[in-house]
Parts: C-alpha cells; sequence; structure tokens
C-alpha cells in the first residue's frame, strides 16, 4: 500500500513537471527573451578562410542537444566585431549558431558587406559538415539569417536583394543605404530604427528602405524613441559609439521572438512579434509599423 501510496505521489509530480514544460512551450515569455537564455554560449574562431572577409567568431549553445539555425551578422562603417558582438552572446543563448565577422576594410561599403555575409552563410555552413568541426552534424544548413549594422544593414538588404532563396529572414539595425529599393527581397525582414540617428537618418534611409520592401511579407519597423543610430550594438570604450538609451532587452527581446518564428518556424512566438506590446515597451518606441 504505502509503495503505491509512492507512486502516485511520483505520478503526479511527474505529470505537473510535464504539464509546466508544456505551459511554458505554449506561452513563450517576452522577459525571458530579453535576459541571457537557457543555454551555456561557447565560441571558436578557427574557421576556413573566406577571401570575402577577414575574421570571425563563430557563437554557438554549448548544450543544445537538437540541431539549430544560424545568423551572420556584419559590423557597421569602421566598425569591428567588438561593436555587434553582444549579438552573438545573447542569440546563442537562446539556441543560434551566431557568426559575427570582421570585414577585409572597416571601410567598405555596403555592395562588399553583402558579399561577406554571403560568405559568411557559406563558412557557417560548411561547419555542419566540416571534418573536424565543433558543429558538425548541429547546424540547420536551410535555416539561416542575416542581421547588420548601419552599412552593415545596407549589406543584410543588398544580399537578401540578390539572394533571398538562401535565407529564412533578414534583421537590418539602423541600415544606411541611401536611394535604394529593396523590392526583391522575398524573406520576412525586421528593420530597427533610432529616431535621432544622425548618420542614417530614418527619412533617408531604415525608412524608404522599408517602404520599398512590397515582396517581403510579413515586414516590420521598429523605431525606437529618442534611439541613436547605435541602439542595437555593443557597449564599447568609444562613446560616441554606444547606445544612448539602453534598449537591449526590447531589441533583444523583439530580434530573439522574430527568429523564433520565422527562422524556427515556431508560431507560439507571433504574438510576441506582432501582439499588443506591454507599456513599458510601447513608451519607448516612436513609430511601429507592420505587415502580418
Amino acid at each position: 500500500m504505502k509503495a503505491l501510496v509512492q507512486f502516485k505521489i511520483l505520478f503526479l509530480i511527474l505529470s505537473s513537471i510535464v504539464l509546466a514544460g508544456q505551459l511554458y512551450a505554449q506561452a513563450p515569455d517576452r522577459t525571458a527573451l530579453a535576459r541571457t537564455g537557457p543555454y551555456q554560449v561557447a565560441y571558436y574562431t578557427q574557421l576556413p578562410p573566406a577571401a570575402e572577409f577577414s575574421a570571425a567568431t563563430l557563437f554557438f549553445p554549448a548544450n543544445k542537444a537538437q540541431a539549430f539555425g544560424g545568423v551572420v551578422i556584419a559590423p557597421g562603417y569602421t566598425e569591428k566585431q567588438v561593436n555587434v558582438q553582444w549579438w552573438g552572446y545573447h542569440l546563442a543563448s537562446h539556441g543560434y549558431a551566431v557568426l559575427v565577422l570582421d570585414t577585409n576594410d572597416p571601410e567598405e561599403y555596403p555592395d562588399r558587406r553583402a558579399d561577406a555575409l554571403m560568405a559568411g552563410v557559406a563558412v557557417l555552413r560548411g561547419e555542419n559538415t566540416r571534418m573536424g568541426s565543433t558543429l558538425r552534424g548541429k547546424i540547420l544548413e536551410g535555416r539561416i539569417a542575416l542581421m547588420g549594422h548601419s552599412m552593415g544593414g545596407g549589406g543584410t538588404l543588398l544580399a537578401a536583394n540578390e539572394h533571398s532563396d538562401q535565407l529564412k529572414t533578414i534583421i537590418p539595425f539602423t541600415p544606411w543605404l541611401p536611394g535604394a529599393d529593396f523590392s526583391a527581397v522575398s524573406v520576412p525582414t525586421l528593420v530597427l530604427a533610432g529616431e535621432i540617428d544622425r548618420i542614417a537618418a530614418v527619412k533617408d534611409h531604415a525608412w524608404p528602405h522599408y517602404e520599398s520592401l512590397t515582396g517581403a511579407v510579413p515586414r516590420m519597423y521598429l523605431e525606437v524613441k529618442g534611439g541613436n543610430h547605435y541602439i542595437a550594438n555593443s557597449m564599447t570604450d568609444r562613446e560616441d559609439r554606444n547606445p544612448n538609451i539602453d534598449v537591449h532587452d526590447l531589441v533583444g527581446s523583439m530580434v530573439v521572438a522574430w527568429l523564433k518564428t520565422f527562422l524556427d518556424d515556431d508560431e507560439s512566438y507571433r504574438e510576441l512579434v506582432f501582439g499588443d506590446l506591454p507599456e513599458a515597451d510601447r513608451v519607448r518606441i516612436s513609430r511601429l509599423e507592420f505587415v502580418e
């Protein structure tokens, strides 16, 4: 009888754990996406060389059992990996392989950065099959996203304009490229912008970029109130290149929710992308437009 009671107690405990896990899976939490994710982050820099970029760091979720999608990120004009490297740690902690690259020349324009990004895609995919690769058999080669800052954001859009068939989604942040038409982009696109960007003014860059994305559905334009050119960048020792307001939680959670929805095809996150935002987030956004 005692053994039967113990078995029933154990069964109830296990059932509760399973139910809690199911409920968590069905109700993703925005606050959790803003913080460091559940996976341990590791990285390596010994990668096959690519003529289109000079160096890269590959971040990944070291303790994730399942295979995962990948993201390739390019920094902006005169920038290096360090200026966008927080994305490597943040996104890897939420379950992605993240290749953050250095361009051959920090002053390269967006077209060269587009080439570097697509070369990064090839390197990232190659790590899934390369003998000796830490990530051999772990990367889902059909699930690749691009991100980039400033001219890296312009490069992200250019790359998708020509190579949408090789990508699942893109996220340019405070992108720079005047007079461009991105109507050939056909993957879901999230454009992050800063209201008071003095380097890539939204009226000349991010907003017309978004308006030209007629083939990209879904698409979203999120403009941070009072945000400068560096809203989504890492903190560095260069004060003139640091975010002027702390919105890493806002952009970090939105980007993870976007990737979960459109890179992982997990519809349980869609509400976090297109649903009502908490008041604490709404007051930090000067403009939010989207086509779902």
